[in-house]
């Protein structure tokens, strides 16, 4: 006989083995989710985007998108770049709220916001930058930004004291640029000019601290985390943070713990390293 606390057991641990048996495939996009002490990563060769809990164990967010890339959080919606299309997921229920084909992309990769209404997207093979504004789910809205003209746009990241756009760039001695927002017209000016090769992934800290990840030129075997201190100039040194990372793709700060997450697209990890931040005591509830 079956006991009824048996039943139960035995329906807790099937419940749990769905959760359990998740495991990264090509993780190329990580953010952090402060409220619930997870990372949302997007799972480009599984398909779906997984939920990281604190003590590491992964659970799926979504399994909506076919190829996820860069994906950002703004006021409560997961923005997912997903062959061509920006989508978007309540951060709470994972239920689609918006699809836009952006028209005219090729290969949509990198994904910012400047925490309010808009969205700001790299088309990598395109060359060129998009703006994208969510204030209304139901009727987003297009913009073709700026070409980047002979450089490769991979991640981006909005820097809001300098209202600019930095825009890491893939290739040997690769760039980080800058894009004055408040410039109409205006085009990407060299802000960085590194001796690394494909930059994938940029992220500000809270202190304005500029890290990026490289998947060559590190001086070492592998990839690499490399932090850049302000004021940056053309020749700003490339500080080590850390090497041997297996194809780092598109980072995070994770303004609670303090850290930089890195999605490990050739290892299948996502590995977390110190910033130049404390830990935050209030946790930001920016996204609902």
């Amino acid at each position: 006989m079956i006991t009824p606390y048996r039943r139960l057991a035995a329906l807790a641990l099937l419940a749990a083995l769905p959760a359990a048996a998740q495991t990264y495939n090509g993780p190329e996009s990580v953010e952090a989710h402060p409220r619930l002490k997870r990372l949302l990563v997007s799972n480009t060769g599984g398909g779906n985007v997984l939920a990281r809990a604190e003590d590491g164990t992964l659970s799926v967010f979504t399994s909506d998108p076919s190829s996820p890339y860069g994906i950002e959080l703004l006021a409560g919606t997961l923005f997912v770049l997903d062959s061509g299309r920006v989508k978007g997921y309540d951060i709470d229920s994972a239920a689609p709220v918006m699809n836009l084909p952006l028209t005219g992309a090729a290969f949509l990769n990198g994904i910012t916001s400047n925490g309010l209404d808009t969205l700001y997207v790299s088309d990598f093979n395109g060359r060129r930058i998009y703006q994208v504004g969510v204030a209304d789910l139901g009727a987003p809205t297009q913009v073709e930004l700026t070409s980047t003209g002979t450089a490769t746009p991979n991640g981006v990241v909005y820097d809001r004291d300098g209202n600019r756009l930095l825009i890491a760039t893939w290739g040997s001695n690769a760039k980080v640029l800058s894009l004055d927002l408040g410039t109409p017209g205006a085009t990407p000016q060299t802000l960085i000019q590194t001796t690394l090769g494909n930059i994938d992934g940029i992220v500000l800290d809270c202190r304005g601290t500029l890290f990026v990840a490289a998947w060559s030129g590190c001086g070492t075997a592998g990839g690499c985390l490399r932090r850049f201190d302000p004021p940056f100039a053309i020749d700003s040194p490339a500080v080590v943070v850390a090497n041997g990372l297996a194809n780092p793709a598109d980072i995070d700060y994770d303004m609670r713990t303090a850290e930089i997450t890195v999605p490990e697209s050739g290892g299948a990890r996502v590995s977390l390293h110190p910033s130049s931040c404390g830990r935050s005591l209030f946790i930001d509830d920016f996204e609902r």
